[in-house]
């Protein structure tokens, strides 16, 4: 008997209409273009959100249907959602939940492709624009190196786009993956360290790119117990020890202030933000402020103040019941992906776990496609044959 979870064509249809509408809307906000469209306005904050909650939650209500421990478990979701709503006000957590909950019976594999094929158009545009003079292209400077954003508000933006939308590629190509593929990304992590002075994205893209070849032309490699149990096991090390490190940090430790120095001084302000707020259950108010673009007025008083690891981020403004939840998730799915003889998905969740240590866009869906696996952790109860097995290893949610 196939599992009663599911959606109809109508339903996906909305699905991909609403996640298209987000996207777009909120690529072209984190873009200086923004300074041109009036992102602040009425239309863009508010009716253009509602334009884009409405198709999801029509396919919500009318085009699901649920199994009764599935529903529940959406229910219980939207339920501490809210309550972590009522503590950290970020209006951001209605759209992810939406996603999460809306992304119900359709397959991943597809809500990725619309993510490259949407980022990949956007990221495209607000480049060329850049270079034409249409919009700016924020320049910063390493040193006496300068710093090109390509139309983000910020160069490391720019590269992080790019690393997601590799990770996007690489999982739509699957053990396709080929030389000129591999080539490709290569010459696009060299961009990103000569233009944009992105070190820590050039690792990770040049990395990944390194891992897709392998996959598929040595592919035995992963099928090494030590190889598997990192892929997943890293997951919550990567989130344990990036929070402890920020929690710990003290200049007079000469071994964590070298790192510190390393990561551009992410340890220092990450232990200011503790200091400042501490840990709670289900999320708080932290105010943040970056060297990015932005059309907001400059805050003097609070100057720069900023949370760039993925994880500590995730814990501070949500809270550690969500920091748990997402690690769980993914750690599980991982798992559950590598038994089933995928290790496409564990090797992307790994390099999202990776750059969450020193990277903010974790829990930006406009980055993260990834973001609707937590899905997995909702709707991911017995399957109930064959057909549903085959299903999930080809990537649904």
């Amino acid at each position: 008997m196939q599992t009663l979870d599911h959606t109809t064509e109508l339903g996906k249809k909305l699905f991909y209409a609403s996640y298209i509408l987000m996207l777009v809307r909120s690529l072209l906000a984190a873009s200086t273009l923004s300074a041109l469209i009036g992102t602040d306005g009425v239309f863009y904050r508010y009716i253009l959100r509602i334009a884009f909650l409405i198709p999801i939650l029509i396919k919500i209500c009318t085009q699901d249907r649920y199994e009764k421990q599935t529903l529940l478990r959406y229910v219980i979701f939207a339920c501490a959602v809210a309550l972590m709503i009522a503590f950290n006000r970020q209006s951001a957590l209605v759209e992810i939940t939406l996603l999460i909950l809306g992304v119900h019976g359709v397959p991943l594999k597809d809500t990725v492709r619309v993510f490259f094929r949407t980022a990949s158009i956007i990221c495209g545009a607000l480049f060329l624009l850049s270079l034409f003079g249409a919009i700016e292209n924020i320049v910063t400077y390493a040193g006496l190196k300068p710093r090109y954003a390509f139309g983000s508000v910020y160069a490391t933006d720019f590269a992080a786009t790019l690393f997601y939308i590799e990770l996007a590629h690489g999982y739509l190509k699957g053990k396709n993956y080929n030389l000129r593929n591999f080539f490709f990304w290569i010459f696009v992590s060299l961009f990103v360290y000569i233009f944009c002075v992105a070190r820590l994205d050039f690792v990770l893209i040049f990395c990944f790119a390194w891992a897709m070849l392998l996959a598929t032309y040595v592919p035995k490699l992963y099928s090494f117990r030590g190889i598997r149990a990192v892929l997943w096991l890293m997951i919550p090390i990567f989130c344990v020890v990036s929070i402890l490190l920020h929690f710990v940090y003290t200049q007079e430790n000469a071994f964590l202030k070298w790192l510190n120095d390393l990561l551009s001084g992410r340890l220092y302000y990450g232990n200011l933000a503790v200091n400042d707020y501490g840990f709670t259950l289900f999320g708080q108010v932290v105010k943040m402020q970056g060297w990015g673009f932005t059309t907001d007025e400059w805050d003097s008083k609070l100057g720069y103040y900023f949370v760039d690891c993925g994880w500590l981020s995730l814990t501070l403004q949500y809270g550690i019941a969500m920091t748990v939840f997402v690690c769980a998730v993914y750690t599980a799915a991982s798992r559950k992906s590598l038994k089933e003889g995928d290790y496409i998905l564990p090797i992307i969740l790994f390099f999202i776990a990776l750059t969450s240590v020193v990277d903010h866009h974790f829990f930006e869906y406009w980055f993260n496609p990834f973001l609707l696996v937590l899905n997995m952790g909702l709707c991911g109860g017995r399957r109930k044959s064959t057909a549903a097995r085959s299903a999930v290893a080809a990537g649904t949610v």
